[in-house]
């Protein structure tokens, strides 16, 4: 078995952000959580992000009782529940992110989940860790016939065993820390991208000689 790594600088940031509405109605509850939709949908339009990076991934209407020991269920009304992922690219997209997150968040009953650095495209990266990882079965193979006696021969057999991403973590520097004035804080990115882990783990069986 071998196992490569790569680090490369993310390209992308991730947002999720939930919308939550309760009310007396499912109708009321939709039409006040769809009204914080449209508050997103235009701070991420006034940040130049396109639709086809905004995305819904769920939505939940149910009613919502207080439960008590002594009065049971009692019903308070009716939860609208929305999620919606939004990816934002291109340059200076950390600080693009920061804006996006810093507007949504002063939205009422609107709340950024988790935010995340990504890769737009993982290809690119895995293809050098998987290099690295065949490399380094080679090396190990390489190594194991010569304690045995044996010639190493072709590779008769590879396999991905494993492939591992992980997203790069969210760090806030806030202005005042990195020493900035009020002149320049405006220009210091709230966000730090740094560098993105992709591990390929594969196995290769050699035929000996």
């Amino acid at each position: 078995m071998g196992e490569g790594k790569d680090y490369v600088s993310p390209d992308t940031l991730v947002i999720s952000v939930s919308i939550s509405e309760l009310a007396k109605t499912t109708k009321e509850a939709q039409t006040r959580a769809n009204e914080k939709v449209v508050k997103v949908n235009d701070i991420l339009k006034a940040n130049t992000i396109d639709q086809k990076d905004i995305q819904t991934t769920n939505v939940n209407v149910y009613p919502e009782y207080n439960r008590t020991q002594n009065s049971g269920n009692i019903l308070m009304g009716y939860r609208s529940q929305q999620t919606m992922t939004i990816k934002v690219y291109g340059k200076d997209f950390w600080q693009k992110g920061a804006d996006i997150v810093d507007a949504i968040s002063k939205v009422w009953g609107v709340n950024v989940n988790n935010t995340y650095f990504d890769l737009k495209d993982k290809n690119v990266a895995m293809q050098w860790a998987r290099e690295k990882a065949f490399a380094d079965a080679k090396a190990k193979a390489a190594q194991l016939a010569q304690a045995g006696g044996v010639a190493l021969g072709k590779p008769v057999m590879i396999t991905d065993n494993n492939i591992s991403y992980t997203p790069g973590p969210i760090y806030y520097a806030k202005a005042e820390a990195m020493g900035a004035t009020a002149d320049t804080a405006a220009s210091v990115p709230g966000y730090s991208a740094g560098e993105t882990e992709v591990t390929v783990n594969i196995n290769v069986v050699y035929e000996i000689k």
